[in-house]
């Protein structure tokens, strides 16, 4: 893994910026699965412009949605807000962006196998450990794309419950998914999750804490700002402790 701490959140979204521009330029078909939300917004603000006066640059590139939560249109909430945030600002082709939807599971992972699999995948971490779709009492280890019901129950609810309509369902790529990928980039911003990033660096492996087994992945590539750092310290051996 590894560990990248910068000092506050603008820093963050330029080297997260970097990291995506300089895996997209490649003489090859790229394959991204990026996720949506407000840490990543940043890098997506600094990288659209430049991504839309260069389109010719990055035709090779093709992306994927990590998870979705169908809301009865044809896009879902996060291929909205991904449209909103990127691909459209970005002037991204529609036939590089690949949706997940709760049926198309097997063709995703066809498609995947076809060219290459990922070649990185962007996540970002929730207070409670969540990482993009997959959520603390419904994530799957053991699956690579899986759907759960949404449920008043969950510990989460309370961030879907205003949405209109309420989702039902929610569909997600799982830790197999991004185990596949060459590699793996998570971003952490801000206090609210100073908890979560210790638990993500030294705390047990759980399905409770959805995010823990992330630092199993071979080549993680870890993004913080310094508030969502002020838990934890170098043990001086390579790894980290709670200060």
């Amino acid at each position: 893994m590894k560990f990248v701490i910068e000092d506050d959140y603008a820093a963050l979204s330029r080297t997260t910026a970097a990291v995506l521009a300089g895996a997209m330029l490649q003489d090859r078909r790229v394959n991204l699965s990026i996720t949506a939300g407000a840490t990543p917004a940043g890098a997506y603000r600094m990288l659209a412009p430049i991504l839309a006066e260069r389109g010719q640059d990055i035709d090779n590139v093709h992306f994927y949605n990590f998870d979705e939560i169908p809301n009865g249109t044809d896009r879902g909430v996060t291929r909205t807000s991904l449209d909103e945030q990127i691909f459209r600002p970005a002037g991204i082709a529609e036939a590089n962006i690949h949706g997940l939807t709760l049926d198309n599971a097997d063709q995703i992972r066809a498609d995947l196998e076809q060219h290459g699999g990922l070649d990185l995948i962007l996540m970002g971490l929730g207070g409670d450990c969540h990482f993009c779709g997959n959520m603390p009492g419904t994530t799957r280890y053991d699956r690579d794309i899986y759907r759960y019901d949404v449920t008043p129950e969950a510990s989460w609810y309370h961030e879907v419950a205003s949405m209109d309509p309420v989702p039902t369902e929610v569909v997600t790529f799982g830790f197999p998914m991004v185990l596949r990928a060459t590699q793996a980039v998570l971003i952490v911003s801000g206090s609210s999750k100073a908890e979560a990033l210790a638990e993500i660096l030294t705390g047990p492996i759980g399905e409770d804490r959805p995010g823990t087994i992330l630092r199993t992945h071979p080549n993680l590539l870890l993004i913080a700002d310094r508030e969502a750092a002020a838990l934890i310290e170098s043990d001086g051996a390579g790894g980290w402790r709670r200060k």
